[in-house]
């Protein structure tokens, strides 16, 4: 569309030079309104929220134009607003802890009187339920009035007597043979005492008979076997342990090292069992009679009845040993002599019984302990001493024997 007045929107040149602008061009300008930079308020060290404290006064600025030294003023300013900082902080610690704590205290103290309200209840209702009369009729009597507290005491009483009679019982009779061992010592003791003077001769006779058997000895004289008191010491065909006080004389079995080399544990145990069925056991890996270190035997107190082997109760006395007492290993031919020196009971799982000191000779019996249980190990540790002189042995000493040096001008053949 073209405007009605050619000149409203351009300007116009006048003979003498002006121009003329349009009417919207002739509008004075709008001034720009600058606004004023906010200035930022000082930032405070700590915000009051408490009533009643003051105000952290501001940290004087440090002038950039100044020197970086701190005036003196200056330090104790920041020393003050740190102390006060350090305190309200303090105090508002210690305010939300005592806050936390009476609020524990008043929960707890709410909890017990409303558990002490229903124990309260509880317990009435179940006096009131054990206190109810209850009338017992039996044929051919008259009725008898019980509470029911009575009645169930009564019937605890009857079904533990009948528990623990059932249980004695099926004991005694599992473990029959280990009691009648134990039993028979202290109902017989003039028949243990000569049991056991005979046996301490025992092995000297059973090797006297079988010398006086063999066909290669040219013997002359009585029947007794002149020849037999020129002899050197010499021990049974197999190796026995001897413990006069306990009227035993057994085998002593050291079971094969194979498992033990090969740390088959399973089979070491195994192997244990088995030759716990012939006598006592060497434990397998402990020193020998005669050597530095511990020699270990052990054996049952008490097993199955139905178990193989006759030596299931071989140790069921073994509690009887004392301090003091005495007993015989004959081994590879050799008599070795023990004096008990310590008794004590043990954990099964304490292995250190079987520690093998280097600088003594030592021997461990070892057993299970209650008899019929294995809720612990007796352990009886004696020390060997010389067969003649009873004088304790040093490692690498040899005892004596006693036995006559051999004449042989004087030999009967």
């Amino acid at each position: 569309m073209i405007p009605l007045n050619p000149h409203q929107h351009r300007a116009e040149i006048l003979p003498d030079g002006t121009i003329i602008l349009p009417e919207e061009s002739l509008k004075p300008p709008m001034q720009r309104i600058e606004k004023e930079p906010v200035k930022p308020e000082p930032e405070m060290l700590w915000m009051d929220t408490e009533p009643g404290l003051q105000e952290t006064p501001p940290v004087p600025k440090r002038d950039p134009g100044k020197s970086p030294k701190v005036r003196a003023s200056e330090a104790i300013a920041y020393l003050k607003a740190g102390q006060l900082s350090a305190y309200q902080a303090t105090i508002g610690v210690i305010t939300e802890s005592k806050d936390q704590y009476a609020a524990s205290a008043r929960d707890l103290t709410s909890a017990w009187t409303q558990g002490r309200g229903k124990l309260r209840n509880a317990g009435s209702v179940t006096w009131t339920f054990l206190t109810q009369p209850v009338w017992i009729v039996t044929k051919n009597k008259a009725p008898k009035q019980y509470s029911r507290g009575t009645l169930f005491v009564l019937d605890t009483v009857r079904f533990g007597g009948t528990f623990a009679a059932l249980f004695a019982a099926l004991f005694l009779t599992l473990n029959y043979q280990s009691f009648w061992a134990i039993v028979g010592s202290q109902i017989r003791p003039i028949q243990a005492a000569q049991s056991t003077n005979a046996l301490v001769t025992s092995v000297d006779e059973a090797l006297r008979e079988k010398l006086m058997k063999s066909p290669s000895l040219a013997v002359s004289g009585n029947i007794a076997g002149d020849l037999l008191s020129y002899l050197p010491d010499v021990g049974p065909p197999e190796n026995r342990i001897i413990i006069p006080k306990l009227n035993l004389n057994i085998p002593l079995v050291t079971p094969s090292y194979q498992n033990l080399l090969s740390e088959n544990w399973e089979g070491v145990e195994s192997d244990i069992q088995d030759a716990l069925q012939q006598g006592v056991v060497h434990y397998p890996g402990t020193a020998r009679p005669g050597q530095a270190g511990n020699f270990f035997v052990t054996g049952h107190s008490s097993y199955y009845p139905w178990a193989p082997g006759k030596y299931k109760n071989v140790f069921a006395r073994l509690h009887d040993l004392d301090v003091g007492d005495e007993y015989w290993v004959y081994y590879g031919g050799d008599k070795h002599r023990y004096i008990v020196r310590e008794k004590q009971e043990v954990k099964p799982s304490n292995v250190r019984v079987l520690d093998q000191p280097l600088d003594k000779r030592i021997a461990t019996l070892m057993t299970c302990t209650p008899v019929g249980t294995t809720l612990r190990r007796l352990i009886v540790t004696s020390e060997e001493i010389d067969a003649i002189t009873g004088m304790p042995l040093e490692v690498g000493e040899k005892g004596t024997h006693g036995g006559q040096k051999l004449n042989v001008e004087q030999l009967p053949i």
